[in-house]
């Protein structure tokens, strides 16, 4: 696995041809979550967000930058760029290192 920034761990699956996912883009992605030790929590969640807006975890954000539209990318997040100690009650356990498979299905550049 390459690292990225911020930490983040990636591996494309599958390079995309579109455009290319950068901050003040809007993106739109499909992920799956699990945790390090392979329990899926999340399964093909789609979510949109502004690259740089922090309205989803660092380690997302962070883990997209780069991509292309139809690609597939292999993010391993640690608990720095995600939900730290507090972990989220009932679904991440506290300083949880996440696994994500994401793919990124639409980018459009924001004026």
């Amino acid at each position: 696995m390459k690292t990225g920034r911020g930490g983040v761990k990636y591996e494309d699956i599958r390079v995309g041809e579109g455009e290319m996912a950068a901050k003040g883009t809007e993106v739109k992605v499909r992920y799956d979550l699990k945790l390090n030790r392979g329990e899926k929590i999340q399964d093909q969640e789609e979510v949109t967000f502004r690259i740089g807006e922090r309205l989803v975890i660092a380690g997302i954000e962070y883990g997209v930058e780069g991509m292309r539209e139809g690609g597939v990318r292999r993010l391993r997040v640690g608990p720095h760029l995600a939900y730290r100690s507090e972990g989220v009650p009932g679904i991440v356990p506290q300083d949880a290192l996440l696994e994500f498979q994401i793919e990124l299905l639409r980018v459009q550049p924001v004026d």
